[in-house]
This record gives C-alpha cells, structure tokens and sequence, in this order.
C-alpha cells in the first residue's frame, strides 16, 4: 500500500478563536502504481488534503503513512509536489531546474544533472536543457516541473492542479503525453483537480469529497486500461463517469445522500 490516511481530519483556528472544520472522518487507501484524483466543490478541503498526504500540513486527528512510515513532515524522496505554479527558478537553466530538488538534498552537481537529463529525456524536453523557462510555453514549463518532482524519486507524486493554468487544448494535449509516462513510470499518484474531464481521463479511481468539511462522498472506479489516448473522452464510459460526477458536484443533496 503506497498511502493511507486514518481517520483524518483537519480543523482550523480563526484570528477570532473560532475552529473551522476542514475535513473530517477521511480513510483512504492507495495502492501502489495507483492514479487517483480527487475532486469536490470550492473550498472542499482538497488541497489541504493532499497537504497532509506530502507532510506539509499536520492533521488535527489521525495519521497518514506512506510505506508504513507515518507522514510527520514534508520528505520529497516520499512524496514529491507538483502545483498549478511552475516555481521554476527563472535564472537557472531547465536542465539546472530539473536537478535543483537533488541540489537541496545534498546530491552531487554530477549526479544531479545526470538525473535531470534522464527526467528531462522522459518529458521531452532534452532538447530544451540549456534555455531558461521564460523562453518555454505554460506546457513545457509545467513539464519541466514535474521532471523535477520525478528526479527525487518519490514513492508517491501529489499534483495539486497541475495543468490549472493552461489552455484546454493544452491541457488535453499535455495529460495525455503526462498519461503515458506517469502509467509507464509505475508512479503512485494523487492528483487535485477542478476539471470533470481530468478527473475521469487520468484516474484509476475518483475520490469526492462533499462540501466543507471535506468527507468522502463516492468512489468510482475508472476501468478504461492506462495509459489512454484521446480518443477516450468520446467513449460511454467517459460519458457515464463524468455525467455522475456532474451530478454529485452540481446537486448538494445528492453529495449528502452518497456519503450515506
């Protein structure tokens, strides 16, 4: 089992001493090579969910684990961060951007550089090595931040977004290509998104989550085999899924029926 999360929840403090409950009663298993989105209503508690799946934010009750090992603070060689902003550091170079988490974590400038070409080679961009992200589109920038997360090896990738920022066509475009070489990496993934579409063309499985605070509503099983081409989004399957996942999002009684 790459990650579990036990009776989670996460509770929040107001300037004024008001406590906000963020999440409650979260208990998740994913498994390993797994592709999961999670998907909710604004102000769900999503992202902070996957906040405590990378370390970066402790719960107020229960435990996440990766491995077995308990979740107690961030570790990108365990779990490894890709957010809707690039953070791409504009004076160094892609190849230099690729290997900067390994810099961090006191690696070798060699073997460094050794492993950002190899990621760089798996998105693509190895040709691109030597510019600077301002020369580079919103989608090769983007790569070049999940080459990075995939340089420290992590046992799990935690996506918040990712392609957010993008336009559809690019959007359509970039998951497919990030498809294939999430699914022929055999990475453990979570991934946060807003997109309907998104949610139901990378996963293996879809988590929602209800109104805050955030519980989980349903799971529903994506069976299509990864990785998957385009052509998917036009199947029955795709249409069925993403016809459910409108409904629970969009009728707020039929979020608190499925929780039942």
């Amino acid at each position: 089992m790459a990650l579990q999360a036990k009776n989670l929840e996460v509770t929040y403090r107001t300037a004024g001493g008001r406590s906000v409950p963020a999440l409650t009663d979260i208990n998740l298993e994913i498994a390993d090579r797994e592709f999961v989105t999670i998907i909710g209503p604004s102000g769900c508690g999503k992202s902070t969910l996957l906040k405590c799946f990378g370390g970066l934010l402790s719960p107020s009750r229960g435990e996440v684990t990766v491995n077995g090992q308990p979740v107690t603070e961030p570790d990108p060689n365990r779990a490894a961060f890709v957010f809707q902003d690039y953070t791409l550091l504009p004076w160094k170079n892609v190849l230099d951007n690729a290997a900067v988490g390994l810099h961090f974590a006191g690696r070798s400038k060699a073997e460094g550089r050794a492993k950002g070409q190899e990621m760089l080679e798996l998105v693509g961009l190895d040709e691109f090595a030597k510019q600077f992200p301002r020369e580079l589109s919103g989608g090769m920038q983007q790569r070049v931040a999940v080459a990075r997360a995939m340089a420290m090896d992590p046992d799990i990738l935690l996506m918040d977004e990712p392609f957010g920022a993008l336009d559809e066509q690019t959007r359509q475009k970039l998951g497919s290509e990030m498809g294939r070489i999430l699914t022929e990496t055999e990475r453990s993934v979570v991934m946060v998104t807003h997109s309907l579409d998104e949610a139901v063309f990378w996963a293996d499985r879809i988590i929602v989550l209800s109104a805050r605070p955030g519980r989980i509503a349903k799971e529903i099983e994506v069976k299509a085999p990864r990785p998957r081409s385009l052509s998917f989004i036009g199947t029955d399957e795709f249409a069925l899924i993403r016809a459910e996942l409108f409904r629970l999002l969009e009728v707020p009684s039929a979020m608190a029926e499925a929780s039942q």
